[in-house]
């Protein structure tokens, strides 16, 4: 369990995560930070099964832990097929069936992967009521220490509050060898930090919302060094990695420690998951979720420069300007990284902006712009701004 003390009305906060390793050949450490469970079940899917499964599936046979392993077909998406398929696979069947019995389940599931795998292990153990962790393959996303999982369910993305991961064990020369594109995942995904957190003040200020300041503090850090460093991604620096896996798994386990996504999810989660779900109404499978909101990101700054430009309200000039040196630091590291950008139609855009205000019920820069009629210019003046950092 961990605990940190804290001068917020909480007083401290808590996340029941037993251990989390961040190093080079952390994989070979499996069964030493895995001892005392037995009978797991291991899951990957086909691709991370081969960059990392393979050994952990070995190494945890030959310390005699393993149940059993299930790959999941490519794509593994984080679908309620693949929920399914995985809880139908956990169950052991015994070797003479008996009328009165069940099936045994596994003691302990092992997802090796990044966030489609992790969140269909979240939720299966969170239905069995048995404990799991994740040996993370990419630096990806921020779910690693999270406890929602954000599935897809027929055309929608759903999130569901589930359970935590008991052990996080990342690998970082595994990591620093995942393609690029989920490097620049990764860091879409962190930079969008600090609208997420701009977004929770903004709310205190017009909704009284609960807020802690230390915890937003440790996200903005984290933020701050991830960004520092991220030029370090092209030649898949390990530094430059550690930071961008540290920094998503602290915004993961800011969200446990306060109960809320705020510290990890605003404007730029919300625009950039309703990018994903309008891709599964059309059919098409989403693009990775960093991705979509590393592009969010850049319009809801955009937004947020432009209102602290126009607005007579100097409460919200106070509240912007801390931020608009950051916002800088973001916009000229993206001429040097090149997040690639996926919705360059402008109506699609638009959509994805105005959608987004309602992809859940949060107070965010969204909501601010609709209650003043001012979404729909905003949205389609920040697609035009946004283009010009699409390289």
């Amino acid at each position: 369990m961990l605990k940190i003390d804290c001068n917020c009305i909480k007083g401290s906060h808590t996340a029941p995560v037993k251990h989390i390793e961040v190093s080079q050949g952390a994989i070979n450490k499996l069964a030493q930070i895995l001892a005392g469970y037995t009978d797991i079940m291991l899951v990957a899917d086909k691709t991370t099964y081969e960059v990392a499964g393979r050994t952990a599936e070995r190494i945890l046979r030959d310390a005699g832990m393993l149940s059993h392993v299930c790959i999941i077909d490519d794509p593994a998406l984080p679908t309620d097929k693949n929920v399914g398929r995985v809880l139908i696979e956990a169950g052991r069947d015994e070797a003479e069936y008996d009328i009165c019995h069940f099936s045994s389940n596994p003691k302990y599931i092992l997802g090796v992967g990044s966030g489609s795998v992790n969140d269909i292990c979240r939720m299966v153990s969170y239905r069995l009521g048995i404990e799991y962790g994740i040996l993370g393959t990419a630096p990806s996303m921020d779910g690693y220490a999270s406890v929602v999982a954000p599935l897809l369910v027929g055309s929608k993305k759903i999130i569901y509050t589930c359970s935590i991961a008991r052990h996080i064990i990342i690998d970082l020369d595994i990591c620093a060898a995942a393609p690029y594109e989920l490097l620049l995942a990764g860091l879409g995904d962190m930079i969008g930090k600090y609208v997420a957190i701009l977004d929770w003040e903004l709310s205190r200020a017009v909704t009284d919302e609960y807020y802690c300041e230390n915890v937003a503090n440790m996200v903005k850090r984290a933020t701050g060094d991830c960004i520092a460093s991220a030029e370090g991604l092209m030649i898949r620096d390990i530094t430059a990695v550690k930071n961008t896996v540290e920094g998503l798994i602290l915004s993961g386990l800011c969200i446990a420690y306060t109960g809320t996504s705020r510290p990890a999810s605003g404007t730029e989660h919300m625009i950039g998951q309703t990018f994903e779900v309008m891709d599964l109404e059309k059919g098409r499978v989403p693009n990775l979720h960093g991705i979509e909101v590393g592009e969010a990101t850049f319009a809801a700054m955009l937004m947020y420069k432009r209102i602290y430009k126009e607005t007579n309200e100097e409460w919200l000039k106070k509240l912007i300007e801390p931020y608009l040196e950051s916002f800088e630091r973001v916009l000229e590291l993206q001429k040097k990284v090149r997040i690639p950008f996926t919705v360059k139609n402008k109506e699609t855009f638009v959509e994805g902006v105005l959608r987004g205000r309602t992809f859940r019920v949060r107070y965010t820069l969204l909501q601010y712009l609709y209650d003043r009629g001012l979404l729909e210019e905003y949205a389609a003046w920040a697609f035009d701004e946004t283009m010009k950092y699409s390289y």
